[in-house]
């Protein structure tokens, strides 16, 4: 615009120069007798080269000026597609808190705000206090902060000061959505203190069986001797006192029996084996649990394949869920053991006619330590789980009113 203005200044002044050129021109033409046609056809020759050559130059600047302006739209285009394709949200305010220019992503969100007063986007009647842009204008220097923005979304903020071409003072506000990558580093951090813990556990683990191995020995020293006592006829009088103190020896070791399980870490030998075989060889010792409780078992064995399973921790798994079973029922209730094909897994289920598992209590369920019972140990479940995980199986269950039922489901092919 100034060049043009400067333009027409040029080509007025020149065309009074000229004019006056001419004129003084055509006085003298007349002082020495020329023609009248003869003069102004020099006039109009001159005015014509003039206008010529002067319309030439004013041509070519005004064709440079509007290749500029074209290149500079085309240049704006440009920049705004490389805004528009940024992934997060971005704005150009000015010093009067409008918003000069809004990126794709930021008017899919919240409109088209160009024109508007930014705070008017955050439905608010003025700035805010202590605000950011105005911080950004004064010290010239970029931002960086975390807001909170609708729906609790964590953003990263960002306000860099600039200068357009105009020279007027604008700032690029951008946003971008760091929820999930703050949730990460929570869960993280959290994995983090959970992996420390489980070390420190690991460490203490490894220090509880080397005492659990020295504790066992002698208390199997001290059992023995306990039963060589009770056999001698001078100790009859103490006989119940005895068998008193290997029940609870035998206990004690039991407990720790558990606890060593629980600890074990080392991967143990596997063989292709039929679950229902190793049912079959423990049936009559749950038998003998639940006539001894005065309650029943109920076997019903499907067809299954072999498997890799290692007897002696499936036997400890059987085991502990039922006698959890029999725990959990009073006097006279069926447990049910069944093994069958689903989904293509081998299942097996313990179903007991309990009470049922409570909300609370099944949230707590796997937990080391927790337990219900007045003797437990809180190891016996978790047992379980550990032998499971080491067979590649899944143990999960199902609760209500008068029946729980757990299902162990080991892969066909481990």
């Amino acid at each position: 615009m100034n060049n043009k203005k400067m333009f027409i200044h040029l080509f007025i002044t020149f065309g009074l120069i000229l004019g006056v050129i001419l004129f003084v021109f055509e006085r003298w033409l007349s002082s020495h007798n020329y023609s009248f046609i003869y003069s102004w056809t020099i006039v109009v020759l001159t005015y014509m080269i003039c206008g010529g050559v002067i319309g030439h130059l004013l041509k070519r600047a005004f064709d440079e000026q509007i290749r500029g302006q074209e290149a500079l739209i085309e240049e704006q285009k440009r920049l705004h597609a490389l805004l528009d394709s940024l992934p997060g949200f971005m704005i150009v305010i000015d010093e009067d808190y409008k918003i000069r220019f809004a990126n794709r992503n930021y008017i899919m969100k919240y409109g088209n705000c160009e024109g508007k007063f930014c705070y008017e986007v955050g439905d608010k009647r003025r700035s805010c206090e202590n605000c950011s842009i105005e911080k950004a204008f004064n010290n010239e220097l970029p931002l960086h902060s975390e807001e909170i923005i609708r729906s609790n979304r964590v953003y990263e903020v960002t306000f860099q000061p600039f200068c357009d071409i105009d020279g007027s003072k604008l700032v690029i506000r951008t946003f971008y959505d760091v929820t999930e990558r703050k949730e990460a580093e929570q869960e993280l951090s959290r994995l983090h203190s959970e992996m420390s813990g489980l070390e420190r556990l690991n460490i203490v683990g490894q220090m509880a069986v080397g005492i659990a191995h020295e504790i066992g020995n002698p208390m199997t020293t001290v059992r023995g001797y306990l039963r060589l006592l009770g056999e001698k006829m001078e100790f009859q009088a103490l006989r119940t006192t005895l068998d008193l103190m290997v029940e609870e020896l035998d206990r004690a070791n039991s407990i720790i029996t558990e606890f060593l399980s629980f600890v074990r870490n080392s991967p143990m030998e596997s063989h292709y084996q039929n679950i229902n075989d190793i049912l079959r060889n423990l049936y009559p010792l749950l038998e003998a649990d639940a006539y001894s409780q005065n309650k029943k078992i109920k076997l019903e064995a499907g067809v299954t394949p072999d498997i890799l399973l290692n007897s002696k921790e499936i036997s400890q798994l059987i085991l502990n869920l039922s006698r959890n079973g029999f725990e959990a029922m009073r006097a006279g209730g069926t447990l049910k053991l069944c093994t069958y094909i689903a989904d293509q897994q081998v299942v097996f289920s313990v179903e007991d006619e309990g009470s049922g598992i409570s909300g609370e209590t099944s949230e707590k369920l796997g937990t080391p330590f927790f337990t219900t019972k007045e003797n437990g140990t809180g190891l016996g479940l978790v047992t379980c789980y550990n032998i499971a995980d080491r067979h590649k199986a899944k143990i999960d269950f199902k609760s209500c009113s008068g029946k729980t039922t757990f299902f162990v489901r080991f892969p066909v092919t481990a």
